[in-house]
Parts: structure tokens; C-alpha cells; sequence
């Protein structure tokens, strides 16, 4: 059973972030795709290049348009699992240092 509280923070901070963070393989794969819906997929267990992860891998998607990720499109996947038989989640280091930088502001702001 996942940790509710801990996906809800993990999507608050992607909902509010994702665009903005400088991921180059994410950005790559926007480009790439230029238009539609892209996975951010776990990195625990990546797909081949072009192909989709397992749906438990999938943490969410969001809109790209022009090859450029659309601002307040993030979708949580309900079927992600934080750890499966590959391991615990992990996302790309630009992604990790976002939801830590958050985890760190919520901790400073609760003391």
C-alpha cells in the first residue's frame, strides 16, 4: 500500500513544477513527440527508446504542445506504484532535487 500523503505531496510538486524543471531527457522526449500526451515514466525500470513504460511505472503525464511541456497539465497515474518488484520509485536527478528543494521549503515552513 503506497503512502498516500507522500503522493499527494509528490503530485502537488509536479503538478506545480514539471514545466519548469530543466530535465533534458524530458524536454528531449517533448521535442520529440512534438504534440499529444508524454509519460513521465520511473526511471526504476525504463522502457526502449520510443516505447511506453509498464503502467505501474508511469508516475504521470502531461500535455505537450510544440514540442514544449503545457503548464498545469500534469495528470497523476492512478496505477503507479512508489515500489514494485524492480524497486522503489526513482525519478531523474532534476526531478529529485525539485521534490526535494519542496520537501526542505514544507520542513522549514512547519518549524
Amino acid at each position: 500500500m503506497d503512502n498516500a500523503s507522500f503522493v499527494d505531496f509528490l503530485t502537488r510538486v509536479l503538478k506545480e513544477n514539471v514545466h519548469k524543471v530543466n530535465d533534458p531527457i524530458l524536454k528531449s522526449l517533448a521535442e520529440w513527440q512534438k504534440e499529444g500526451w508524454l509519460h513521465i515514466g520511473d526511471e526504476r525500470n525504463p522502457p526502449p527508446w520510443g516505447r511506453i513504460p509498464f503502467p505501474e511505472d508511469i508516475i504521470g503525464s502531461v500535455l505537450v504542445q510544440n514540442g514544449i511541456i503545457q503548464p498545469d497539465t500534469y495528470q497523476a497515474m492512478p496505477t503507479h506504484r512508489l515500489a514494485t518488484s524492480s524497486g522503489f520509485m526513482q525519478l531523474s536527478e532534476p526531478l529529485t532535487q525539485c521534490l526535494v528543494q519542496e520537501a526542505k521549503r514544507v520542513a522549514t515552513k512547519q518549524n
